[in-house]
């Protein structure tokens, strides 16, 4: 059985005890052939940043020379070895888990991390030296920069890890602290002034920065004005995550046939994959931690997991309120809205942020792509369009609205009271306590200004539920030969769930209700039956013997037609 290196960042453990590897070290060639020696490149979180930092490790350390054969067997760069190869120094810092509590707590724990990558450079390439006194990080390395110069031979290539976590947990919630960290004398800005000039000292000959978000680098402006930002470059699109071909190994691993092999690979598809990092790239690519976690739950488990992100991964997903609160309000919740509608967003990418200012929209959007909310899906003369780049993201925007609703209406819409709702639905094909259950909460938000009832607003309220209850993969403004559907219930694998539905949804004003009921409740029903009859003629729906086909109308806040056809 092909082992699965989930949680795994280690390039030496993968390949020492035989993990699964997606070669990416063709990459190293092309990195060096732009000739740019200081470099930060940024992706989504758990998208395999470590692993490529690992990677660099293992092949430019002068340490590893001898390993280089057995680590780099039948991969691209053994046949297309570089000059470069195992001839530098690594230091290799890691800001991943820097606290950020208080003002304190951060620069200790900034200091720390400098301090541990200091000393395990002099450990592992034996120096006689010993790592620098002080409280102030570039202090410390200023220091160690000087002291280190006469005891080594070649040059230092610096490695660092996800530059900006610290910010990026900071973002949306204390704004001052991370100013403050990154002004003229704050410390972080010192520390990078303090590589710069270590550059500049012939010390360091190389610098490659993994990180999430540009805002860090741009607010240090002349701190650290040596960096080539290579995020979006088009043919470095699949330089971190998957391909699709780069999963066929871990298909051909499953005991299945080929038909379920492409029934597998479409889910994948549409679970993980969809990130665009260049409007002119080739190749869409999966969060590669995300798939290992389902590669790893299938073959245990033979069966799709419940959840489609590890509770690991989601932490690390789930802080769309401290972006939101990065924004107006009214903006963020139309731009929200927006999104959860599946609208494309225009876009004209940020070319340097800044806290100074406020978030304008296209600021907003473009901090949503660079952390993995949305993606590229279109480009235009104009601009560039972004959209959600696959359901697992989808189901975190959703989680989102969800506690906006609670937090408005002061319903808990997920308890598990509000899954049997839907179990009941899935069970026993009852959609009646479901329906209820939507009207009390919209009953309970009708009289807030901020809440704009239609169709589209109930719809996202009904698929919250659905989405949230794991029952269903739930498909809104579904395509067949004659039409789009409302809502389309597709069961996932849970044995338990015997019926599939597809819904149409009609809203009528409350005001028009109360003129001409009967009028505009009949032409609703009779508009309502003819689409379901027509999309319940689509050939993919055709030989489901459990579908259930149901016309929703709401007048208002209140269900004015439940019927089942």
């Amino acid at each position: 059985m092909l082992k699965i290196p989930y949680g795994i960042s280690s390039f030496a453990e993968l390949r020492n005890e035989n993990y699964f590897y997606a070669d990416k070290t063709q990459y190293i060639e092309l990195l060096e052939s732009y000739g740019e020696k200081y470099i930060f490149f940024l992706r989504p979180r758990r998208f395999g940043k470590t692993l490529f930092l690992s990677t660099l490790e293992n092949y430019y350390d002068l340490n590893k020379k001898e390993e280089f054969a057995e680590l780099f067997s039948d991969l691209y760069i053994e046949k297309n070895k570089t000059k470069l190869a195992n001839s530098y120094h690594i230091l290799r810092f890691d800001f991943s888990s820097v606290a950020t509590t208080s003002e304190e707590e951060l620069l200790y724990t900034f200091l720390v991390k400098v301090q541990k990558a200091i000393e395990v450079f002099i450990n592992k390439y034996d120096l006689d030296l010993q790592c620098p006194e002080s409280h102030d990080p570039a202090s410390m390395l200023n220091l160690f920069m000087a002291r280190v110069q006469s005891k080594i031979d070649q040059e230092i290539y610096v490695l660092i890890d996800e530059y900006d976590q610290f910010a990026n947990e900071m973002l949306g919630e204390d704004n001052s602290k991370f100013k403050k960290a990154v002004s003229q004398t704050g410390f972080v800005r010192r520390f990078y002034q303090a590589l710069k000039e270590a550059t500049a000292d012939g010390v360091v000959d190389r610098i490659f920065a993994t990180g999430v978000s540009p805002i860090t680098l741009d607010s240090m402006t002349s701190g650290f004005n040596i960096a080539a930002k290579l995020t979006r470059e088009p043919e470095l699109n699949e330089m971190m995550g998957f391909t699709a071909g780069e999963l066929k190994p871990l298909l051909n691993s499953l005991d299945i046939s080929k038909a379920e092999g492409y029934n597998l690979m479409d889910k994948l598809k549409e679970y993980y994959n969809g990130y665009l990092f260049h409007q002119d790239a080739e190749s869409k690519v999966f969060n590669s931690d995300m798939v290992l976690y389902f590669f790893k739950y299938y073959l245990r488990q033979h069966k799709e997991p419940e959840d489609l992100i590890d509770s690991n991964i989601s932490s690390d997903y789930r802080k769309l309120e401290q972006l939101f609160a990065l924004n107006e309000e009214e903006k963020t919740n139309e731009i929200l809205e927006s999104i959860l509608n599946e609208e494309l967003q225009d876009v004209v990418f940020t070319r340097e942020f800044s806290l100074d200012n406020r978030f304008n929209a296209d600021d907003f959007k473009s901090l949503l792509f660079y952390l993995g909310f949305l993606t590229i899906k279109e480009k235009t003369p104009v601009n560039i369009k972004l959209g959600l780049p696959n359901y697992a993201i989808k189901e975190i925007y959703f989680e989102f609205f969800s506690k906006i609703i609670e937090d408005y209406s002061g319903q808990e819409i997920f308890s598990s009271e509000t899954r049997k709702t839907v179990a009941e639905l899935a069970l026993n094909g009852n959609i009646e306590p479901l329906v209820e259950e939507i009207e009390v909460i919209l009953n309970s938000l009708s009289n807030r200004d901020l809440i704009l009832f239609d169709e589209k607003y109930i719809k996202l309220l009904f698929i919250s539920y659905l989405m949230l209850s794991k029952f269903y993969n739930v498909k809104s403004e579904y395509e067949v030969e004659s039409g789009y559907i409302d809502l389309v219930l597709f069961k996932k694998e849970i044995e338990a769930v015997n019926y599939e539905a597809l819904i149409e949804l009609k809203y009528i004003k409350k005001s028009d209700y109360q003129k001409q009921k009967s009028k505009l409740l009949s032409e609703k029903i009779k508009e309502a039956k003819n689409q379901l009859f027509g999309y319940g003629e689509a050939e993919e729906f055709k030989q489901k013997d459990n579908l259930k086909k149901w016309i929703i109308i709401f007048a208002g806040a209140d269900v004015a037609h439940l019927e089942e056809i």
